[in-house]
């Protein structure tokens, strides 16, 4: 008796409307209804005075209450028979006043979800509201109510729709007339193009046309800060698919297209353009044709004279798709409509071909490309024409930069062919090869590097598109890549190499990688005449051309036996080592490009990593060699890092049991040396070994299991961290036990950190500053994985800030646990990394950091300073826009500090701000402007010099009336600056004066 008391209480509450939280009163009764407390019917049956009501308001609120319930309802809660009955009140209620249709079409939504829905009753529903509901007359979300009913039921009950035949159509055309809310018409447009391909439009093709073309053009834009993320290209994409999805509308759409392109609205031109290459090979060749030339006069016009790069591309897509549409036909030939339009235009474009003004040219060529992009036959049309006549041309020309001009265009005609390999018009190209190969070699020897790029551009699209003269093109791009004395000619050889490389492979193992490879050693012979650009450049050839696995084989061979190391003494040692660096990054380049191919793999994995190691062990073992050098050895380690992070667990473990047997026992018996004791890993070895340690990391910090030796590897290392003498051996040894550390921090357990920290602590311990090393990245291993001790180390960090020995150190090492690097504790190593970590250790220190700031010594200020520059660098904009206000002052004191590297870092994040958040940096803008002014002519650094006046530059976007009383202050102030010795530095002082000048003017 309670259940239905309670049923009754909460109906006559929501009805009369006496209970603020409506949705409450909603909630407990479908509670009610779905744990059976209450049925349904018992529901319906206490709200029939309320149904039956004279009072239309009170018969609207009970028909909106059942509505709302079943909203809330499981759509599997309703069998058939409720469903129907339902469905069956609901329409009668549609037939009802005008204020009840609302809640009406709500339920009836709500019904359309339910799984058990009865066959038939779409239909019914769609009947009823097309001939009773005035959808006009609704509000906007009644209106998507009706949308989004009849879309659910195209979407899952087409079949019982396509029934009604013409009068669903037509009465959805009265339900769509006249929509104007950008929400429903996405709904409306989803809808008309399901209608469109599913139903026969009969009589109806004109007005469905009509009721969906009136929207075109799309004019619209987003309200701001519009919730529901509608754009104008969701609309034109919903219009176009309207437009087209039948053939039927096409003697409606092209006047409409025709009209529109006629307008001086430059969006309504683009959008007509786009839409007549969708639609138009849809719409066939039979309507095209009393539209073809109509067409083509508006898109050479906006070809020739628009200006609008957007348009002109439109444009010549839509002749593309207007030239593939008529090669569809069954006629061929000359009598072909293809082959007509194609000479109506070529007897229209001759006039521009002349040679007397070349000024149309290039549209013209643009305009005759895209017609030859539409099919095999009219390429053939196209270039029987134009080719001999862009030779003639070119061979009359004396002006290089009209030749320049012809070559460019006959390029661009070359490149079309690429795509009919096989077509009839790769045929009609093949006879006229020698005579352009005849001018492409001329302009390759021409004395204007212009027109030699221009021929290089042309040498790339003929071995696209032949085999002929491929030998010869070689030898002539080879001999400009090494020869040539401009150096932009010499970077444009590169693409038609890589063609080569792609297209041409015989030619390449043959003649373009040994020729390469002989210019390398010849150049490695001769080490004081070699440049650091000739340099460059055969490693850029190198990596360009080793894209496959019989190059990768000869390259790389190569490339491990020149950069095996060599002695160098004198004024040769620096360049002969920047060189062998050089060439290791070329082969680190070249490992890259071929981690993809499995074969290419397998090599560098078997093969490539033992030669590296073979290389830097063998080298490690002499006295003397530029393999010594620390950067050489670490791009050794990033090649072996880029095998490693693709290698799989079985891989894996093979070269972590080999490096094991090689670092850790000092077998090297397995890479074939068997002279030399190497011993990396202990701190009695020289140096020239313990830097070895190096070569561990990329192996060791990649395994995910937990290592067999990994208590031995911890010991040595961290020996290595704390005794070693070599400041390289000491840095390398703390990265790879923070690597190790990250993935297992159990291995904690045997480092004594407390022993570390008090070394660190006494400032009288010789191993004080390499402790501290160690302290720094055990700290950022932890603090990635989010440890629970890492807050603690963190804590222990900021406390030697104020120490006046160490504190510099202490501040750089917390860029150490902020910045990410390359060679560890990275995503592609699997480091362990908490996300948001640097957030993290903002958020939990900030505040910490302030205070020790606000108590510190004056002398040891700048090392807060330099942790809050690390962190800010490091922050989202949004969380550094909302912590920034009462930062800011301590990045005023940045700016004061003699620090040049604090003032730099501080000076990047001063520029993003003013544009993030003006409204704080204008607050403090009397301190900032004279600071910047000062800066601006400090001699000390030319980096500084810049970014300060960048800085003035951009302050100019704050507020006028903030920055204006400062105007005369700061033209003033930039006058010494326009004098730098440095051109950099003056070119940076003239722009931010001249925003200074026009600030207050517009």
């Amino acid at each position: 008796m309670a259940a239905p008391m309670k049923l009754e209480s909460c109906v006559q509450n929501y009805i009369e409307n006496t209970v603020a939280d409506q949705r409450t009163t909603i909630s407990s009764v479908t509670k009610d209804i779905v744990n059976n407390e209450v049925k349904l019917v018992t529901f319906i049956e206490n709200l029939q005075k309320y149904l039956t009501s004279t009072d239309v308001s009170i018969r609207s609120r009970s028909v909106r209450l059942i509505a709302e319930v079943l909203h809330q309802l499981p759509n599997s809660h309703l069998d058939e028979d409720e469903v129907e009955l339902l469905v069956t009140y609901m329409c009668e209620r549609l037939m009802d006043h005008h204020s009840v249709q609302p809640p009406a079409l709500y339920a009836l939504l709500a019904l359309s979800g339910c799984k058990k829905f009865p066959d038939g009753q779409a239909s019914k529903i769609c009947r009823i509201i097309f001939q009773n509901v005035q959808n006009q007359s609704l509000s906007q979300s009644d209106r998507c109510n009706v949308y989004t009913l009849i879309a659910r039921f195209l979407d899952t009950r087409l079949e019982e729709l396509k029934k009604m035949e013409a009068d669903f159509v037509l009465g959805f055309i009265q339900v769509m007339d006249t929509e104007k809310d950008p929400r429903n018409l996405m709904t409306c447009f989803q809808c008309a193009r399901t209608i469109i391909l599913n139903f026969s439009l009969g009589v109806f093709v004109e007005e469905m046309f009509e009721v969906t073309s009136c929207y075109f053009p799309i004019d619209f834009t987003p309200p701001p800060n519009d919730n529901y993320k509608i754009t104008r290209d969701d609309l034109i994409k919903g219009l176009r698919g309207c437009l087209s999805a039948t053939e039927k509308f096409a003697e409606y759409t092209y006047p409409l297209l025709l009209e529109k392109l006629t307008s001086d609205v430059q969006s309504a031109k683009l959008d007509s353009l786009q839409t007549l290459s969708e639609c138009v090979e849809l719409y066939g060749i039979k309507p095209l044709k009393e539209f073809q030339t109509s067409l083509y006069n508006c898109i050479k016009s906006e070809i020739f004279s628009s200006g609008n790069p957007a348009i002109e591309q439109a444009a010549l897509e839509a002749l593309s798709g207007i030239v593939r549409t008529l090669s569809k036909s069954l006629l061929e030939g000359p009598d072909g409509p293809v082959h007509n339009y194609i000479s109506e235009i070529l007897q229209d474009c001759k006039r521009y071909m002349t040679g007397e003004d070349n000024r149309l040219l290039v549209p013209v060529c643009r305009l005759l490309v895209s017609c030859a992009e539409g099919s095999d036959s009219a390429c053939c049309q196209v270039l029987q024409d134009v080719i001999p006549n862009l030779i003639g041309l070119y061979n009359k020309s004396s002006v290089n930069s009209q030749r320049k001009l012809m070559l460019e265009m006959i390029s661009r005609f070359v490149r079309v062919v690429s795509g009919y390999i096989q077509g009839q018009c790769h045929k009609v190209f093949l006879t006229y090869i020698p005579e352009l190969s005849t001018i492409i070699k001329s302009a390759l020897i021409d004395s204007s590097s212009h027109l030699r790029m221009t021929g290089i551009s042309g040498v790339n699209e003929m071995l696209k598109v032949s085999g002929e003269d491929t030998q010869v093109y070689t030898e002539l791009i080879l001999d400009k890549t090494f020869n040539d004395q401009d150096k932009d000619v010499r970077k444009s050889c590169l693409e038609p190499l890589k063609t080569i490389a792609e297209k041409h492979t015989d030619v390449l193992e043959s003649t373009v990688i040994p020729k390469v490879l002989e210019r390398l050693k010849d150049g490695l012979n001769n080490v004081v005449k070699s440049s650091e650009d000739m340099d460059n450049e055969i490693n850029a050839v190198l990596s360009t051309v080793t894209i496959s696995y019989n190059s990768l084989v000869m390259v790389s061979k190569e490339l491990l036996q020149v950069s095996s190391g060599k002695s160098a003494t004198g004024m040769e040692i620096e360049k002969t080592e920047q060189r062998t660096n050089n060439l290791v990054n070329c082969l680190l380049t070249v490992i890259q490009k071929n981690l993809d191919d499995k074969k290419s793999f397998e090599y560098l994995y078997s093969n490539v990593v033992l030669i590296i190691y073979k290389t830097v062990i063998q080298n490690s073992l002499s006295s003397t060699s530029v393999l010594h050098s620390p950067r050489i050895i670490n791009s050794f380690s990033r090649c072996v890092q880029c095998i490693a992070i693709r290698c799989d667990n079985s891989q894996l473990q093979a070269l972590y049991s080999l490096v094991t047997k090689i670092f850790l026992h000092g077998s090297t018996s397995a890479i074939d040396i068997t002279d030399g004791t190497f011993n990396p890993l202990n701190v009695s070895s020289p140096w020239q070994q313990t830097q070895m340690v190096s070569m561990v990391t990329p192996v060791l910090c990649t395994c995910n299991e937990k290592l067999i030796d990994e208590d031995e590897y911890v010991k040595k290392l961290l020996n290595l961290s704390r005794m070693s003498p070599h400041r390289t051996t000491q840095s390398e040894a703390c990265k790879c036990l923070a690597g190790i550390v990250n993935k297992h921090p159990d291995i904690l357990q045997t480092i004594d950190l407390s022993e570390i920290e008090k070394t660190v602590q006494n400032k009288t311990a010789e191993s004080r500053l390499s402790d501290l090393q160690i302290i720094i990245w055990l700290t950022k291993a932890l603090i990635m994985r989010g440890h629970q001790r890492s807050q603690a180390m963190i804590l222990f960090l900021m406390s030697l800030l104020s120490d006046p020995d160490i504190g510099r150190e202490v501040a750089d090492g917390f860029n150490t646990i902020l910045t990410d690097n390359d060679d560890v504790l990275n995503r592609q190593m699997k480091a362990v990394t908490r996300m948001m970590y640097k957030q993290r250790l903002f958020v939990e220190n900030v505040s910490h950091l302030v205070k020790s700031f606000d108590t510190t010594g004056q002398d040891t200020r700048k090392n807060y300073l330099r942790v809050l520059s690390a962190m800010l660098k490091t922050l989202p904009k949004q969380v550094l826009i909302n912590e920034l206000p009462p930062l800011f002052p301590l990045m005023v004191h940045s700016l004061l500090s003699d620090d040049l590297e604090l003032q730099t870092s501080t000076m990047d994040t001063l520029y993003d701000l003013t544009h993030d958040a003006p409204e704080v940096v204008a607050k403090h803008i009397d301190s900032v402007i004279p600071q910047l002014l000062k800066l601006a002519k400090e001699q000390t650094s030319m980096k500084l010099r810049q970014s300060a006046l960048q800085c003035i530059g951009v302050l100019t976007v704050l507020p006028t009336h903030t920055v204006l009383p400062y105007k005369v202050q700061v033209i003033k102030g930039l006058e010494k600056a326009l004098d730098d010795k440095k051109r950099l530095v003056r070119k940076e002082a003239v722009t931010a004066r001249n925003e200074w000048f026009l600030l207050g003017t517009k």
